[in-house]
């Protein structure tokens, strides 16, 4: 598949079939998604793939932590409120809360934390790790990464979401996914098929008009 047809055709899927993934293919997207640079060759990010019992496991516990208020989310990434961000960055939140409204309706947001209890009921999930001292260069290196990733999962006929709900808990990751002391779960993605008859598929979002975010200097 052409790269062009890739960056337009892709879109985030919030829930995914229940088709099984081949292991050689998440094998494949791993290997071509090494391809990514990385500061001066030192490739820090790791993948653990969470699947079937391993992914079964992790999705219960996930699911009970959201709805039990003595266990706060704690990400190692921490989430920064809406209200907090720049401008613009808000006017672009905004725009993404609305199609969701329009097309979910008035409780888009339950629904939609339905989907993320469910960790949008992925097939496979890609846990990008660090270690816990790691460079800040090294979140460049994760982010390249992971598009790449993310890129090559659509060229094997897969969705895919990155998203903070996987990594909400990091410490109760780490039991499953048999990390070091000294390793942690910053992001994760998600793979599966997408599931074109669930509702919470339907909305995608827009990009600004690219002379919003570009200035070229002469």
């Amino acid at each position: 598949m052409e790269l062009s047809t890739i960056l337009n055709e892709r879109h985030s899927a919030r829930w995914f079939k229940e088709d099984q993934i081949d292991r050689s293919k998440i094998e494949a997207i791993v290997k071509a998604a090494q391809h990514a640079p990385s500061w001066i060759n030192s490739q820090t990010p790791k993948a653990v793939v969470a699947m079937g019992t391993t992914l079964k496991q992790i999705r219960a516990e996930h699911a009970s932590l959201n709805h039990d208020e003595q266990t706060p989310s704690a990400p190692y990434l921490p989430y920064k409120p809406v209200p907090e961000w720049d401008a613009r960055s808000q006017k672009n939140m905004k725009g993404w809360f609305a199609s969701r409204a329009a097309v979910l309706g008035d409780d888009w947001s339950a629904k939609l934390g339905q989907a993320g209890d469910a960790l949008y009921n992925a097939q496979a999930v890609v846990y990008f790790i660090l270690p816990k001292d790691f460079s800040q260069w090294s979140l460049i290196d994760l982010g390249s990464f992971m598009e790449n990733m993310i890129l090559a999962a659509h060229d094997e006929g897969l969705a895919s979401i990155p998203a903070y709900q996987y990594v909400l808990y990091p410490d109760h990751l780490a039991k499953h996914l048999g990390l070091a002391d000294d390793e942690v779960a910053v992001m994760g993605l998600g793979l599966g098929y997408r599931d074109d008859q669930a509702a919470v598929n339907e909305s995608q979002s827009t990009r600004a008009a690219t002379d919003e975010i570009l200035r070229i200097l002469d």
